[in-house]
């Protein structure tokens, strides 16, 4: 994986699903195990698909794009708050138009439904943190600090180890309760929400979804 820094603006390539594990093949952004290397790559074919740019969708100003990044960080924080009633599994809503989405999030888009108009993005492991770091353009985009050497930040692998955790009750009911989404792992979401009224009155907006966890401990 190259890495490169948020301030240059360049975007990290996305992770290449191409994994092996135990004689299976896996894919090592969603986790799905194929039974032959063919399986696998028709599934990366697929991905690589959803990342083709759309002639229907709009090409946003450079600088608009990065204006809504900063936006996006900022419902991400806040969302990462002091305090251990607060920690666990989250969500945050932004509404968002497609092409908004799009221009954030391209390359790294792993699911989409033509049917439902929805698309995914899954980031999770030790590199996850710098990918969106390059993708919103901000290295803490996913951490809150406080004083007395605290701070709150998304989980992006496997953090059970970590000593707030363990002493933390309400976070271990958390943890107990069962979720569609891991622990470990964020994953991002666009999808329309619709109204109607008695008329037939029909509005729809996009929404981009964060589902994550987020968690707590001393600053090293």
């Amino acid at each position: 994986m190259i890495q490169s820094e948020a301030s240059n603006g360049i975007v990290s390539p996305p992770i290449t699903p191409t994994a092996t594990c135990d004689s299976k093949f896996e894919c090592n952004v969603c986790r799905k195990v194929f039974k032959s290397k063919s399986g696998l790559t028709r599934h990366h074919n697929i991905v690589k698909k959803y990342n083709i740019s759309r002639s229907d969708l709009d090409i946003l100003p450079e600088n608009t794009t990065r204006q809504f990044k900063g936006i996006l960080v900022h419902y991400i924080r806040k969302k990462l708050p002091r305090g251990y009633k607060k920690l666990g599994k989250q969500t945050v809503s932004i509404p968002a138009t497609e092409s908004q989405f799009y221009a954030v999030f391209k390359d790294h888009i792993h699911y989409y439904s033509a049917r439902k108009n929805i698309y995914k993005c899954i980031f999770h492991g030790v590199s996850a943190n710098q990918i969106l770091a390059d993708i919103l353009e901000m290295q803490e985009w996913g951490v809150k600090f406080y004083e007395q050497c605290q701070r709150t930040y998304v989980v992006l692998y496997d953090d059970n180890n970590i000593e707030s955790d363990v002493e933390n009750p309400i976070l271990q009911v958390t943890k107990q309760c069962k979720s569609r989404y891991e622990r470990g792992q964020l994953v991002v979401e666009w999808k329309q929400q619709k109204n109607s009224d008695f008329n037939g009155n029909l509005t729809q907006a996009g929404y981009i979804y964060f589902h994550l966890f987020n968690s707590q401990a001393m600053i090293q």
